[in-house]
């Protein structure tokens, strides 16, 4: 009887205090109605945010001891908007983003060069991101396309544990690449044209450890990547001023590789906050005069496509964009897309392959919390050489009603229909 009347106070009591609830919008140019792609959405006093997706849309779960929190939504060249939370709203919200110019500042009586804006930047990764070890949950999702034709679609919630944004040494990136991304995999479903897959063989089959798009965090793996001093000498840097429409300062630096440099390195943009000197945003993509290096080696690496060894891989074309947020009181990764292109060619009989992939990663959820991180059971072998079909378990969709974070676009939702029937 006790609890029969215990049970009649909570749930009489459950209006009062709410449920968790999901907010869902579409954000885009006020002036077009253009989408905005991979928009930072997040909570003001939270750990807790996401993107949009490249129709502009997006969707975030909140736990009820959020629900007086505000949702902040940012995008660069864009007023940043504020938007109270509507517990219990089930309409989609129209988020429209002022567009500013990015105006040019002055220059400084004493500037820094590019090459000091960086030097920077990295002494300061441990103050803007955290040195102690810290807990990602994040939304994978991966396409896998066969001369345009979408072949597999996959998606995966993770637990991501990391050791922590701290200074090392070049010596001991093998030793921090080793100990920091240990994930487990919490949920994940897949949509697979198998013999359009399996014909790739080689290719089709790989489908990578749970945490290997985590290599591509540059404010943890600095290492051999532009943000390495060691590796100037090989680069043209160029640096703008930008004044942010709310006030303060970006260091936008172009860099790109030298055309004497006989290297295999990229060209791209780099956005760091001048008061802080935290990365905001790394987009890079293969610098064309890696292209003779890459010819001299093509034929040292054989695949076995469609049960024909021997087939070759051309210089790959690449576009990586890794973009960080303030979410609270400190800097977190926000998300990573991967775009890779590739074409094989068989040599023998001259045929031709085109395969592509594209993989984005979005961070739900951050947590320091020592409990939770002790507790933690991942590991560094899940998936690596699996089909994700063969490590996922039954499909669950109920699942997926509370933890799909990044919609699916409507073009991309016609392939996947596609493949099921």
């Amino acid at each position: 009887m006790k609890n029969i009347l215990q049970l009649i106070f909570l749930l009489a009591l459950q209006p009062l205090f709410g449920q968790d609830f999901e907010i869902q919008g579409r954000v885009v140019d006020s002036l077009n109605n253009n989408p905005l792609p991979f928009a930072q959405i997040s909570l003001q006093h939270s750990g807790l945010g996401t993107t949009t997706n490249e129709d502009g849309n997006f969707r975030l779960d909140i736990p009820v001891v959020n629900r007086n929190d505000t949702l902040l939504i940012y995008y660069l060249g864009y007023e940043t908007r504020k938007r109270s939370l509507k517990q219990g709203s089930t309409e989609t919200i129209r988020i429209l983003m002022k567009p500013v110019m990015l105006q040019l500042s002055e220059l400084d009586i004493v500037g820094l060069t590019p090459q000091e804006v960086i030097k920077r930047a990295v002494a300061a990764i441990p103050s803007n991101y955290g040195k102690d070890p810290l807990m990602l949950t994040a939304f994978i999702r991966s396409q896998k396309s066969v001369n345009n034709k979408l072949a597999e679609y996959t998606e995966a919630i993770i637990d991501d544990l990391k050791t922590g944004y701290y200074l090392y040494k070049p010596g001991e990136s093998e030793k921090k690449h080793k100990l920091s991304n240990i994930t487990e995999l919490l949920k994940g479903r897949v949509t697979s044209d198998t013999n359009l897959v399996n014909a790739m063989g080689d290719i089709g089959r790989n489908v990578g450890c749970l945490g290997c798009n985590f290599i591509n965090d540059v404010a943890e793996f600095y290492h051999h990547t532009i943000l390495d001093e060691d590796l100037f000498r090989y680069y043209d840097l160029s640096m703008e001023e930008l004044i942010q429409p709310e006030g303060g300062k970006i260091y936008h630096i172009s860099f790109a590789q030298k055309k004497d440099v006989k290297e295999r390195l990229w060209k791209g943009d780099i956005y760091i906050e001048a008061a802080t000197f935290a990365i905001m945003k790394l987009s890079q993509k293969p610098s064309m005069f890696a292209y003779d290096a890459y010819e001299k080696t093509k034929y040292n690496r054989g695949y076995t496509i469609r049960n024909k060894p021997g087939w070759v891989e051309e210089m790959p074309f690449i576009q990586q964009t890794i973009i960080y947020s303030k979410r609270d009181t400190a800097w977190f990764l926000s998300s990573i897309r991967i775009e890779n292109w590739m074409t094989f060619t068989y040599p023998p009989t001259g045929q031709r392959l085109k395969f592509s992939y594209k993989n984005d990663v979005v961070v739900t959820n951050t947590s320091r919390d020592p409990e939770r991180i002790k507790k933690f059971n991942g590991d560094k072998v899940t998936g690596t050489n699996q089909r994700w079909d063969q490590i996922i378990g039954r499909p669950d969709d109920a699942f997926w009603t509370n933890f799909n974070y990044l919609p699916v676009e409507v073009a991309l939702q016609k392939s996947v229909e596609e493949i099921k029937h």
